[in-house]
């Protein structure tokens, strides 16, 4: 069995709830179709994407493997990940009208967003020695310490109809509470595989999309990926991107009047406010790519991406 999304819910209340939430159609099939053909141009495969295979052996991001396996970072924030090659096409995905809204939405400001485009290409074509399951566990993208309330959320927006078993990503409703709960009581502790935390296993909710569809994901919810094994040997293909704010937040208390959807998913455990800087491990990341950066490309990075970190608040 997998888990059955809520349709009783409206979309934000399934966000707060479960950690997880899907938006059928809510980008252009037009953008989409101008996104598959960037990334046929990127991959170098022009066959039809049925065609598309990963054999065992090949890793991430192999420019040998017809396609392979991607999940290839594009970001305009350089201390990221360093200097990376941006894509006029794919990160129009921002511009999307009823995608922004979406965003808005969640963080109940239309200018809390910080304008910042950091994406991915997720592709993950049929592997024909592979097997068509599901993983029984999950993970969170973080090491020690993690986030407990952090700045944002992810999304990821379907590229191509995908099949049951097709590589899909995985989520595990609900497990942001419990991840977040233990992590309030031990700020230290670690969370990154569900199977070392002792929390029980859930029901998946495997992201079957149609074009366009858009799976909106909590920080501290389990996850995964899968082996691409469909029937009519259909690939993953999404772009999974972040939507964060200038600030990280500091404090929430549900008794507060007016919350967003984002803040009340992590208000589920009751008001907590953070007892050091959650910002810091990914400011000394930063200082150490835009150092690197600046001695070996021999320019200067602009000085908003040094303090990214610390961007003011909109209209302060």
């Amino acid at each position: 069995m997998t888990f059955q999304i809520d349709e009783s819910l409206d979309w934000t209340e399934h966000y707060v709830r479960h950690g997880m939430a899907v938006v059928r159609g809510l980008v252009d099939r037009t953008f989409c179709e101008e996104a598959l053909a960037q990334v046929r141009r990127l991959v170098g495969e022009d066959r039809p994407t049925a065609q598309w295979t990963r054999r065992d052996g090949q890793a991430l991001n192999d420019p040998d493997a017809r396609p392979g396996q991607w999940h290839y970072g594009f970001f305009q924030d350089p201390g990221r990940a360093g200097m990376t090659t941006q894509n006029p096409v794919l990160e129009k995905l921002y511009d999307q009208p009823r995608l922004r809204s979406a965003i808005d939405r969640m963080f109940g400001d239309a200018e809390a967003w910080d304008g910042v485009r950091n994406y991915y290409i997720f592709l993950n074509p049929f592997n024909p020695d592979g097997e068509a399951r599901l993983e029984t566990t999950g993970h969170i993208d973080f090491k020690v310490p993690a986030p407990i309330l952090y700045r944002g959320f992810t999304f990821q927006i379907a590229l191509l109809d995908t099949e049951p078993f097709g590589g899909n990503t995985t989520i595990f409703p609900g497990t942001h509470l419990p991840v977040q709960r233990m992590l309030m009581e031990d700020p230290d502790r670690k969370m990154t595989e569900q199977a070392e935390t002792g929390i029980d296993a859930v029901e998946p909710y495997e992201f079957v999309a149609e074009v366009g569809d858009v799976l909106f994901m909590h920080h501290l919810v389990f996850h995964s990926g899968n082996p691409s094994h469909a029937p009519n040997r259909t690939p993953r293909l999404g772009l999974h991107a972040e939507a964060f704010r200038a600030r990280w937040l500091t404090e929430v208390d549900p008794g507060e009047k007016n919350l967003s959807p984002w803040q009340r998913s992590l208000a589920g455990n009751g008001p907590y406010r953070v007892g050091r800087d959650e910002a810091a491990g990914q400011r000394a990341m930063r200082e150490r790519y835009i150092a690197q950066i600046e001695t070996e490309r021999r320019i200067t990075v602009e000085d908003k991406w040094k303090r990214y970190s610390d961007w003011p608040e909109p209209g302060a």
